[in-house]
């Protein structure tokens, strides 16, 4: 009888934790299409994936990157942050990780942050020409996960959007058969008893 309690509560302890992860996904996913910007600020990280060469070897094309909710008080030159920067001058901003090259209070109070690329000679050090507000950075660099960006992007693309629902059907319609082939199962056990 303790076996069967046990199972019990087992099945509702996974039942509970699937539906937790489904709403923090369903938040997660919700947050990313309406208000990206404090996804970071809600959940506490945020995932980015590298597109330039500019921070290679320390970050290379496709690693994927986890950024974490800061203060602005507490970033450091040489920190990794991630911003918004209008890098080709079109008036569009782009997303970018930098390290910090130096963070400052303007007259009015403001914070005014510089940032440069990764240089093998420390000698050499130029900063980027943009000037970064508090408010273009989007988060401190956690950590990376090498060559993850490539799953990211997939899935981003059109085509990964449609493999992962016809995929997510296929699942469903699996896991309703095999809970339909199980309760036929117990069903035809009572019958015969």
């Amino acid at each position: 009888m303790s076996k069967l309690k046990d199972n019990k509560v087992f099945n509702i302890v996974k039942i509970v934790l699937f539906y937790l992860i489904i709403a923090f996904l369903s938040l997660f996913i919700f947050m990313e299409i309406f208000a990206p910007r404090q996804t970071v600020k809600v959940f506490g990280f945020k995932p980015y994936y590298v597109m330039t060469q500019s921070m290679e070897p320390v970050l290379e094309v496709h690693d994927l990157i986890v950024v974490k909710n800061f203060d602005v008080e507490d970033l450091e030159e040489e920190d990794i942050i991630t911003f918004y920067a209008d890098i080709d001058y079109n008036g569009e901003k782009e997303i970018v990780t930098h390290y910090i090259y130096s963070i400052a209070k303007n007259a009015s109070g403001d914070y005014v942050i510089r940032t440069h690329r990764y240089y093998e000679d420390d000698q050499n050090i130029a900063p980027d020409p943009w000037f970064l507000s508090k408010d273009d950075v989007l988060g401190l660099y956690n950590f990376h996960v090498p060559l993850l960006g490539y799953v990211i992007q997939f899935l981003q693309s059109p085509f990964g959007i449609a493999a992962l629902v016809v995929n997510g059907g296929i699942i469903a319609a699996i896991v309703i058969l095999i809970k339909r082939e199980k309760k036929e199962k117990v069903i035809d056990k009572e019958e015969i008893e």
